[in-house]
């Protein structure tokens, strides 16, 4: 999974040039329907749409493919792998139309699929399709109803997920009150990579649903609030092949912020997130797993410079899992990046990330060091190219593996079908609101 860091750095170099990040050549680092992170984060069609009372109509409907080619000297990760050549695909596409007043529809669609050598790792996809429609109720009264459909297939993971999330937000230039209602369901199947085992023989099947309160205040630079998660996670099959019982009660309550100014952004939040599994029918007080506390984060700067920009970022958030004694992976992630534009065609980014994952309950853990850099040169009419590369280490229990080697080349074509002149990646900022919580 942290993989994709040079893709994001990819992305990230790229947006220096003027494509927008929403439709850069770029992969989620997660596209899991079931993280529980200290913030969700809105879907991005979601996130383009105007403020409840604004007239303004948007426009958006652009989009990019790209093609990157490269090796990797150990794409599965495990010790005594073989590497492989590989092929990146991407496909991007935003559309979104409309005002709050006559109703908007949104169309958001983000496919990577990267083909290996198959005698050494089967083929990864990544895809997120997100349908979006919003419609102003009252006067700063708006309903926002988000479809969305994640796909992430690798070596080690599938994981499928289908969430319908409704959102009503009441936004005042001072204020804003909200409150989510999601309903999900969800396939996860986890290789155990530890003993080098397979995929389960069926994959995991459960539903989430969460209602989601909210509140925050606005003040000139940014705005600070706190909202709190319920959620239901039911398993499908009451045990799965081991005779575990995964379902669970959640509470999560979230407090955040973000303000930008002069130049400088900061986002943060903080959360104690409790896991409450359902207890034995035959013993009151015992369950298959034990109850889960932690306190989750998310922290993210950017400070922009003349022809440089620094970001940093670090989360601590909750993923769902299939390995047998484990409840909950416990995520740590931290990340530096550097990025410097030459000039209008030319442009490098550096990028350091870092990964720790604790399976609860099972005493096992997976850590993984990158650091690469990605060089992009604009080329004109929409054609950008890259190259990059990245080195990483993985470390499990008894096991430091060597360092790995990803090379890469790449290009992509930015496509816009919209009819106003206005750049794309301007039209999506414009259109953006100021808060994204």
């Amino acid at each position: 999974m942290i993989r994709r860091a040079l893709l994001v750095a990819a992305g990230v170099v790229a947006s220096q040039l003027g494509v927008s990040a929403a439709i850069a050549q770029t992969v989620p680092a997660s596209t899991s329907p079931t993280a529980s992170g200290a913030a969700a984060a809105p879907s991005t069609a979601a996130a383009q749409t105007p403020a409840p009372g604004s007239s303004e109509t948007v426009m958006v409907n652009a989009g990019s493919i790209g093609l990157r080619m490269g090796y990797d000297s150990n794409p599965t990760d495990i010790l005594g792998a073989h590497g492989s050549m590989f092929a990146t695909q991407t496909i991007n596409y935003d559309y979104l139309r409309g005002s709050l007043q006559d109703g908007i529809i949104g169309l958001n669609i983000k496919i990577a699929d990267t083909q290996y050598d198959p005698s050494v790792a089967a083929p990864s996809t990544s895809a997120i399709i997100s349908t979006t429609g919003a419609i102003e109720l009252a006067p700063k009264l708006a309903l926002r109803t988000t479809l969305t459909t994640t796909v992430d297939d690798s070596w080690a993971r599938r994981a499928h997920g289908v969430m319908l999330r409704n959102r009503v937000e009441y936004d005042t230039t001072d204020f804003r009150v909200f409150a989510n209602v999601d309903t999900g369901i969800n396939a996860l199947n986890e290789r155990n990579v530890f003993t080098l085992g397979g995929f389960l023989p069926t994959d995991e099947n459960f539903t989430t649903t969460t209602f989601l309160p909210g509140y925050a205040y606005k003040f000139g630079t940014g705005e600070i609030g706190a909202s709190v998660a319920l959620s239901r996670v039911a398993y499908l099959n009451t045990t799965n092949i081991f005779g575990f019982d995964r379902s669970q009660n959640r509470v999560q309550p979230n407090a955040f912020f973000s303000v930008r100014t002069n130049g400088v952004e900061v986002e943060g939040s903080v959360s104690p997130f409790f896991a409450r599994y359902d207890r034995v029918a035959l013993y009151e007080n015992t369950t298959y797993f034990d109850d889960v506390r932690q306190l989750l984060y998310t922290a993210k700067a950017k400070y922009q410079t003349g022809s440089w920009t620094f970001g940093v970022g670090s989360s601590r958030t909750i993923l769902d899992t299939t390995l047998s004694a484990a409840s909950l992976d416990l995520a740590l992630s931290h990340e530096a990046s550097v990025s410097y534009k030459f000039d209008d065609k030319n442009a490098v980014s550096v990028l350091a990330r870092y990964r720790r994952d604790d399976y609860l309950n099972a005493d096992l853990w997976s850590t993984t060091f990158l650091t690469g850099f990605d060089f992009a040169h604009d080329f004109g009419d929409g054609y950008i190219g890259t190259a990059g590369a990245s080195v990483r280490q993985v470390k499990r229990p008894d096991e430091v593996q060597p360092w790995a080697v990803n090379v890469q080349v790449g290009f992509q074509k930015k496509l816009d079908f919209g009819d106003a002149p206005k750049p794309a990646a301007d039209k999506v900022a414009d259109a953006k609101p100021k808060t994204l919580q």
